[in-house]
């Protein structure tokens, strides 16, 4: 089929179905609000090709070319994306739900706003992308690096991030909840008020991050790593960090409030004005630690979080 052929076929035609594109040249096309269904566009080239608003059911793009591509607003739902290349395309509020993927390369795109969805990323290449605001639920982002990235109000919700380097990024109000960090990498990087609520992280590496009022709140932080970071005013409620290592670190106004760190080494560490209320420090290490102002439990808040109504008692036991 000769491009002209393809050019009368994709002008006429709103919804595209069952038909094989694989290997067309489409670069420079403008496909902007088309209903692609079942389209095999294997090792097709849709550089710098218009997409914006398109919609892509069980699409196949292993080996494509979409380098430049605009696809704001587009959507690829059960799409198999294996080694297709997006480098420096434009995904704005683009979506992926449940597609099949390889190895991606995002390096320089824009993803600000764009969503994964139960999508595999490993082995994807985000060099220099800007991820602001972006979303990834459910999402197996193991291993993968993060160089240069923007992160800012970015959602990584129950994904999956073992052994990822988020090293000397801006993670600004960005949030992990309920996400697997093991051996994951943050050292050196910025921002405030980053959230890792029930975050199973252990053995990752914070050391020298400045990361000023993050929330830990629940977290699984045995063994991580914490040396010289600055965590000030940061929230460690029912957090577990047995055996973390936070020597040197900042930690003035954090809130170890029913924290568990048992064998935790916070030497030379600054623990001024911080909330240590009913918090398990057995075998902690405070030499050189700064401990002015700190808040012990309080008794009477201890009475009353662990008070049980005698009906509930009695309703119990009946």
């Amino acid at each position: 089929m000769t491009r002209d052929d393809l050019l009368n076929i994709l002008s006429a035609e709103q919804c595209i179905a069952d038909i094989n594109l694989s290997g067309s040249s489409l670069s420079g096309l403008d496909l902007s609000g088309r209903l692609f269904e079942r389209v095999a566009l294997q090792g097709a080239d849709l550089s710098g090709s218009s997409l914006i608003g398109s919609q892509f059911r069980e699409c196949d793009f292993s080996g494509a070319l979409l380098n430049g591509a605009d696809c704001t607003n587009a959507s690829f739902n059960s799409c198999r994306l294996a080694d297709t290349l997006f480098v420096g395309a434009t995904l704005y509020n683009t979506t992926l739900v449940q597609c099949e993927t390889g190895r991606l390369d995002f390096s320089q795109a824009n993803l600000e706003r764009f969503t994964a969805i139960a999508t595999p990323l490993l082995g994807a290449l985000f060099n220099g992308t800007n991820l602001t605001s972006a979303i990834f639920t459910a999402t197996a982002l193991d291993k993968v690096k993060f160089p240069g990235c923007r992160l800012t109000l970015a959602v990584f919700e129950q994904a999956s991030l073992q052994e990822a380097d988020f090293s000397a990024t801006d993670l600004t109000k960005c949030r992990f909840t309920g996400a697997n960090l093991s051996g994951a990498k943050f050292t050196g990087a910025k921002g405030s008020s980053a959230g890792f609520i029930d975050v199973r992280a252990e053995k990752a590496d914070f050391s020298g991050a400045d990361l000023q009022m993050a929330n830990f709140s629940g977290a699984t932080l045995n063994g991580a790593a914490f040396g010289r970071a600055c965590l000030e005013k940061s929230l460690f409620v029912g957090a577990s960090l047995q055996k973390a290592i936070l020597i040197g670190t900042k930690l003035a106004y954090a809130d170890f409030s029913r924290a568990i760190v048992t064998g935790a080494d916070f030497s030379e560490a600054d623990l001024s004005v911080a909330n240590l209320h009913r918090a398990n420090f057995s075998d902690a290490r405070l030499a050189g630690a700064k401990i002015r102002g700190v808040r012990q439990t309080d008794r009477e808040l201890a009475e009353g979080e662990t008070w049980v109504s005698p009906l509930k008692i009695q309703q119990e036991t009946t």
